[in-house]
């Protein structure tokens, strides 16, 4: 008996040890994350969630620019970072509500195919994907978050401020699920980073998850939220005076969130998300089942994520002069659409929210767009009321 009690009494003081050294290690980790990439990028942070919000900000910041001043003077295709898209020569002015861009370097990136057909498009293991990367630097940081394993690259083509990108380790499509939509909040909980989603076919150039990652509260959030329609029986927000569709939700509202993707995928709609930091809000912007025409004429690039939280960038100066705030209010109200009518029930029951639907969120009287730039179809001006 004595000597049970005394192996059982050692086997506590091992137990308490080992936790000791294991809450010890924490602490350190909590505290630190080493800025220096050459370090072993292997190496997993479990515990991204728990570190202060200005410590992961400053780390994704440091680890930025050590990536851009390593690639400073080597030919572009050693380059992990190309430009810093915020530098002196960014040429940038106000677009009404939103922005515009003029950077000829973002034209070197290579274009995308133009044979994406399925929104659900399989994952092609002989295609492109970010497990082919070469270079190691290029993985920034690898976490483990609460929904599986993700990694965050350098973006080499960068269109906002430290802008990388937050790609799933496992080697699936670019279609947004549950576990993803809680990795992002999991991760932007943490940071002052926000995060967008371009879906397949709606300028998604890699199918392969992953999402970009900027620093900044991109335009479209200056925007104040109203009541907006009622989807799944759950009462959504809209930003007043933006021109198009956007149904924003928030952050405890994942459940809902997850059964209006999955409906944009069941009927092959595209779509691009925003997510913000901390206090999440996710903006969901649908999109035409065939693209516009129409858009190419107004603006010579596809109108996918970063356009639709409102900063349009084009590469040669006569496009940046052309671009007009009419034309962005245009290109946003074309380029967006409904979410697919079952979502939209009043209270659940039958019949389409038709209030909702059909009423843009705003009682201020948007200026007219020039005849020859015009629509036939305009989502309305009236605000739903509560």
């Amino acid at each position: 008996m004595f000597q049970s009690s005394t192996s059982h009494a050692a086997k506590q003081s091992e137990d308490v040890g080992e936790a000791l050294s294991r809450a010890g290690t924490l602490i350190a980790d909590l505290n630190t994350l080493d800025q220096d990439q050459n370090t072993d990028t292997e190496q997993l942070t479990h515990n991204w969630s728990l570190r202060p919000v200005a410590l992961n900000d400053c780390f994704l910041r440091g680890a930025f620019k050590s990536l851009l001043e390593q690639s400073a003077g080597l030919p572009v295709e050693q380059q992990l970072v190309a430009y810093d898209a915020c530098d002196s020569l960014e040429v940038r002015a106000p677009l009404g509500f939103f922005r515009k861009r003029l950077d000829a370097r973002r034209n070197t990136k290579p274009k995308k195919a133009n044979d994406q057909l399925l929104v659900c498009t399989p994952f092609d293991p002989n295609s492109f994907n970010f497990s082919k990367i070469k270079n190691p630097r290029e993985r920034v940081l690898k976490l483990q978050l609460q929904s599986g394993r993700y990694e965050i690259l350098s973006n080499k083509f960068p269109l906002f401020a430290n802008h990388m990108l937050l790609v799933a380790e496992e080697l699936v499509p670019q279609q947004m699920t549950m576990m993803h939509l809680m990795a992002m909040t999991e991760l932007l909980l943490a940071c002052s980073m926000s995060a967008y989603f371009n879906s397949w076919c709606a300028s998604a150039s890699v199918n392969h998850f992953h999402c970009h990652l900027i620093d900044e509260l991109p335009p479209v959030t200056e925007f104040p939220l109203v009541n907006g329609p009622i989807v799944k029986g759950v009462r959504c927000m809209q930003p007043l005076g933006f021109p198009g569709f956007c149904y924003v939700f928030d952050s405890s509202q994942l459940g809902v969130v997850d059964e209006v993707v999955r409906a944009m995928q069941a009927d092959n709609q595209p779509h691009n998300i925003l997510i913000t930091p901390r206090r999440s809000k996710i903006y969901i912007f649908p999109k035409p089942l065939q693209r516009p025409e129409r858009s190419f004429e107004l603006y010579p690039e596809t109108v996918g994520g970063p356009e639709l939280i409102g900063s349009f960038t084009v590469y040669r100066q006569e496009d940046y002069e052309a671009l007009t705030p009419e034309t962005a209010m245009e290109l946003c109200r074309i380029n967006t659409a409904p979410l697919p009518s079952r979502m939209l029930r009043v209270g659940g029951k039958i019949g389409v929210d038709d209030g909702a639907l059909h009423h843009a969120v705003t009682h201020n009287k948007l200026k007219s767009v020039p005849s020859s730039r015009s629509v036939d179809f305009f989502p309305g001006v009236v605000a739903l009321r509560a």
